[in-house]
C-alpha cells in the first residue's frame, strides 16, 4: 500500500471518529506494547516487539466501529498495518448478545495481503463465539473460514483468566493451494494466559500461544509456533 494511500485511510478514519464524538458517541482509544504481535497464532512483526494504537467509537443501538493501526514485519518487507472494523450489536435475550460485522486489513508495501472478512457472534457475561468468511484470505486467492471462541474468567480483584481457541480452513482450488498441501489446508492456534489490572485504565497480560503449521498463508512459516508473550494496554 503507498504511504499516500495509508495516509489518507488514517486522516478518513480519524475524521469519522471525530465526527462520531461530536454525534454524542463514545469515542476512545488505547495504545499496546507487546514483545511478539501475533494474531490467530501467527506473528506479524517477525518475532520482533511491537506498538499499536487503537481507536473506538460505540454508537446507539450497539453499533460500533474503530480501527488499529501497527507495524508488520514479513521476510524482508515491512510497514504499517492498518486494520478498520463495523458491526452491531443487538440482545437477543438477557445475558445473550448477537453479532454482525465487517472487517477490512490493509497492508503498507505489501498490498497484495490486502484482504476482507465478515463475521457473526454471541457474546456472553464472559465468553464469545465468532465465525469470520475471507473470500481472498491475505491475498492468497483461497477463501477462509475461522471460528474462534474467547474466555475471561475473574479469579480475583483485578486479576483474570483468558483462553482462546480458533481454527482456521482455507478453501477453493488457486495456485496458492500448493502452499497449503504440504501440511494442509487446516490450521489451529491456542492461547491461555492472565491479566492484571493497574489502575484504571491499564492492563497487563501474560500469555503462551501456540499454532499448527496448515492454512492458506503465503508468508514464511519460519516463525516459532509456540511462544510466551507478554503485552501492556493503556486506554484513554
Amino acid at each position: 500500500m503507498p504511504r499516500a494511500r495509508l495516509a489518507r485511510l488514517v486522516t478518513l478514519i480519524a475524521a469519522l471518529l471525530g465526527a462520531a464524538a461530536l454525534a454524542r458517541a463514545d469515542v476512545g482509544g488505547s495504545v499496546s506494547l507487546q514483545t511478539d504481535a501475533r494474531e490467530r497464532g501467527m506473528s506479524y512483526s517477525a518475532e520482533k516487539p511491537s506498538a499499536q494504537l487503537g481507536l473506538a467509537w460505540d454508537g446507539d443501538g450497539g453499533w460500533y466501529a474503530g480501527a488499529q493501526l501497527a507495524h508488520a514485519r514479513f521476510v524482508q518487507r515491512h510497514g504499517a498495518r492498518l486494520q478498520a472494523y463495523g458491526g452491531r450489536v443487538v440482545e437477543l435475550v438477557p445475558g445473550l448478545d448477537g453479532e454482525a460485522g465487517v472487517i477490512a486489513q490493509a497492508f503498507e508495501n505489501v498490498s497484495h495481503y490486502d484482504f476482507q472478512e465478515v463475521y457473526v457472534g454471541l457474546l456472553g457475561e464472559r465468553w464469545s463465539l465468532r465465525l469470520y468468511h475471507s473470500p481472498n484470505y491475505y491475498g492468497s486467492g483461497q477463501r477462509s473460514v475461522y471460528g474462534e471462541f474467547n474466555l475471561r474468567w475473574p479469579v480475583a480483584k483485578g486479576v483474570g483468566l483468558m483462553g482462546h481457541v480458533g481454527v482456521l480452513r482455507g478453501y477453493g482450488a488457486t495456485a496458492a493451494a500448493v502452499y497449503a498441501a504440504a501440511h494442509g489446508p487446516t490450521r489451529v492456534d491456542l492461547r491461555a494466559g492472565a491479566s492484571w489490572l493497574l489502575g484504571e485504565s491499564c492492563e497487563l497480560q501474560l500469555a503462551w500461544v501456540s499454532a499448527s503449521r496448515g492454512g492458506p498463508y503465503t508468508w514464511s512459516d519460519a516463525a516459532r509456533r509456540r511462544s510466551v508473550l507478554l503485552g501492556a494496554t493503556a486506554t484513554f
